[in-house]
């Protein structure tokens, strides 16, 4: 290298490495380390180009083989370099495929790769990386190698990383500098990196390799500086909460046309088929969890395309039929949904209807993969603890509509069981909600303003008040406030709500045509069924009543639901200290409670779904049911006919397996119904669940059961 040449390189090198006083204190440990003897373990992460694509063999001459061997024979090389990824999937595996190895040091490569990601993702999930490596129980030392594709463009998703590793202090290599700088200088050509757009050839891997050895080498000089605290996030914390199905774990809970199959990333250690299809008419439907849901799937010039939707949300194309894939089969992270609730989601998958119809093609997908699975500290509100300005329009206004059995206290409206409801119609680009509780347990709320859904949560043993973070668009909007927290777990007073200077309260919103009031124990309140993992009742924001299957069931008719459900309650038996007959007609689950006046609307179909917890908590102490469970039940059923004495009734037995377990429950359900309709009631039937889960049902469950329960009620019921 001539003078010239060692004057432009020393200009790249300079520009790559922080100043002394910002020296990345950690690798400057790990490589004083190696020059001293020590054995370091190097770690790499990245897409085809970490793999050493286009090198031959590539894991022995692409630059992670060449780093390691150029660093020492005291370097173990872990390379978690796995083709067609990008940092979004890489940081599902980080976890398993390097932080597992305990690394000294790691090189982060995802530029080229997330140059395709989401523009709107690629920030958050390099940066989660970063975040995950300099927090782990024992943080490796970390650089980020900003490569490029031939000619050194585009730049986006580099000049990201790179802003990122200067945030964190990282030291990182901008291989595009540092090339341009050796081709000004006469001593190197573009061209004689690449063979093809993308992947570097050998004599690309072995610049890879150079620069980040002299890069390494020039940071092991100077005094160790002291780490610096870990900075905010640039890009939110969504992808250090990640979730990822695959394998045995991805199950549908219900598919069309789907089968086991497709192609397995060939590099991805221990990966297992997902669901491929050819039909038309295939769809799959699968329970997840976060704040962003994507598919990870398969595309090629051979494969069709897929389409899919989170809950109710709109429709995603998921590109499988991609032409420029010629000849070989690429992964690609396809977003469905984003900014959603950090809680659980119903994904929903199918064949794309489009030219490719008919064609026999394949379409698959491999996983499931979630970010957002936040910790409660970082669950985000959409609502400010604070008050507008301007008095609040009272709870008894005659504008809000209330649905559910909803109690009038001295400060305002006592909303206890799951499902209470207010709607309302207004005007003006701001609201607020007030609440006041006595009672220990946080309530947790569904605010649904023009279709969209807002989570609140209420403190107890406290007054508060709250307002939308974001103003509303100006003109009218409708608003749903509904209670998610069963009563026995929490309370709240509704005091108030305030609308901001120029808002007001329209006319209420119609009530609807049919009404439905449930009566049930934990499956009916929604306990548990948007939990990760085991049954917990220590954080009731993933308690949900209002995606538990009556309330679901109700939104499906057009209904208006009241739910009167309780955990662990039973007839006969009981998890806690409260059985049905006593509380099942107060204005809250405990026995201080006022009896509810007589409901100002009859409903068109009580429902009652107990025996659960009459079977199960004897059995849990080694004991049967109640010899007299029948009797009682056939009491409790008397009881609802004198309260509801021209409704229909429907008697339900399901969502969990007691039913199965324990013949005295649907034994006593039929007796009941047949004892009813030989006094000359023929207003009664029953019917018992075929979906069913053995812990509390998730959402998905719930979806199932609210399937078969609007198809009986429409065909045997509501006839």
């Amino acid at each position: 290298m001539n003078k010239h040449g060692l004057k432009g390189f020393a200009l790249a090198l300079s520009s790559m490495l922080p100043a002394a006083s910002q020296a990345d204190a950690r690798l400057q440990a790990v490589m004083q380390r190696l020059e001293a003897g020590e054995a370091v373990t190097l770690a790499t992460i990245g897409g085809s180009i970490t793999t050493g694509h286009a090198a031959q063999p590539p894991r022995e001459r692409g630059w992670a083989a060449l780093l390691a061997k150029s660093l020492g024979p005291r370097v173990r090389l872990v390379n978690a370099g796995v083709g067609g990824t990008d940092s979004a999937a890489g940081v599902q595996r980080l976890q398993a495929q390097v932080l597992d190895k305990s690394p000294d040091l790691v090189v982060v490569e995802f530029d080229v790769n997330d140059q395709w990601l989401d523009p709107a993702v690629r920030g958050g999930s390099f940066e989660a990386i970063l975040r995950r490596l300099l927090t782990a129980r024992k943080p490796p030392a970390v650089v980020v190698l900003g490569l490029t594709q031939q000619g050194g463009q585009p730049r986006d998703a580099t000049e990201l990383q790179l802003r990122l590793a200067a945030h964190y202090g990282l030291t990182a290599l901008d291989f595009s500098r540092w090339m341009q700088a050796r081709v000004e200088a006469g001593e190197d050509r573009w061209a004689a990196l690449y063979d093809e757009p993308v992947h570097p050839n050998a004599t690309g891997h072995q610049r890879i390799a150079l620069a980040l050895a002299e890069l390494l080498r020039a940071a092991a000089r100077g005094p160790i500086k002291a780490v610096p605290a870990l900075p905010p996030p640039l890009y939110g914390q969504a992808h250090e909460f990640t979730r990822m199905l695959a394998g045995d774990a991805l199950q549908p809970y219900r598919r069309q046309g789907f089968a086991r199959g497709g192609e397995v990333h060939p590099e991805w250690p221990g990966q297992q088929h997902g669901w491929v299809t050819r039909a038309d008419d295939a769809e799959a439907h699968f329970l997840a969890w976060g704040s962003e849901i994507a598919v990870f799937h398969a595309e090629s010039e051979h494969y069709r395309n897929l389409e899919a939707r989170v809950d109710d949300g709109p429709w995603v194309t998921l590109r499988g039929q991609v032409p420029e894939r010629k000849g070989y089969l690429g992964w690609h992270y396809g977003v469905v949904g984003r900014d959603l609730e950090p809680t659980a989601h119903l994904l929903h998958v199918r064949v794309r209807r489009d030219e490719w119809a008919g064609s026999g093609r394949r379409a698959s997908l491999l996983a499931v993969m979630s970010a957002g699975i936040y910790p409660p500290a970082l669950r985000r509100s959409d609502f400010l603890p604070e008050a507008l300005p301007g008095g609040p329009v009272a709870a008894d206004a005659p504008q809000l509509r209330w649905v559910g059995r909803i109690a009038n206290v001295p400060d305002g409206r006592l909303l206890a069981w799951s499902g209470s409801e207010l709607r309302a119609r207004f005007t003006g680009t701001q609201l607020g909600l007030g609440f006041a509780s006595t009672h220990w347990g946080s309530s947790h709320f569904t605010v649904e303003i023009d279709g969209v859904r807002h989570w609140l949560a209420v403190p107890g043993n406290a007054a508060s008040d709250w307002r939308l973070r974001e103003p509303l668009p100006p003109g009218e909007h409708s608003l749903r406030l509904i209670k998610r927290t069963e009563g026995a777990m929490a309370e709240a007073v509704f005091t108030g709500l305030r609308l901001g200077e120029g808002g007001r309260l329209l006319a209420p919103p119609p009530a609807r045509p049919l009404r439905l009031v449930f009566y049930g124990d934990s499956i009916t309140a929604g306990a548990c069924n948007a939990d990760l993992g085991d049954d917990q009742y220590d954080d009731l924001y993933f308690h949900d009543g209002t995606r538990a299957y009556g309330a679901l069931t109700a939104e499906r008719l057009g209904a208006d639901y009241v739910g009167i459900a309780v955990s662990g309650i039973g007839i006969t038996a009981t998890w806690h200290e409260l059985l049905m007959p006593q509380v099942w007609n107060r204005e809250a689950p405990r026995l201080d409670a006022p009896v509810a006046p007589p409901d100002p609307r009859s409903p068109d179909v009580v429902l009652l779904n107990l025996g659960q917890n009459d079977h199960g908590f004897p059995a849990s102490k080694g004991r049967p049911i109640a010899a007299d469970f029948g009797a009682r039940y056939l009491a409790f059923v008397r009881q609802l006919r004198g309260r509801y004495p021209d409704a229909r009734l429907l008697l339900l037995a399901g969502g969990m397996t007691a039913w199965k377990d324990e013949p005295a429950i649907p034994r006593a359900l039929e007796q009941a119904a047949a004892t009813l309709r030989a006094e000359g009631d023929a207003k009664v039937w029953t019917h018992t669940f075929q979906a069913f889960a053995w812990a509390h049902p998730r959402i998905d469950v719930h979806a199932r059961m609210a399937d078969e329960l609007t198809r009986f009620l429409n065909q045997e019921v509501l006839k």
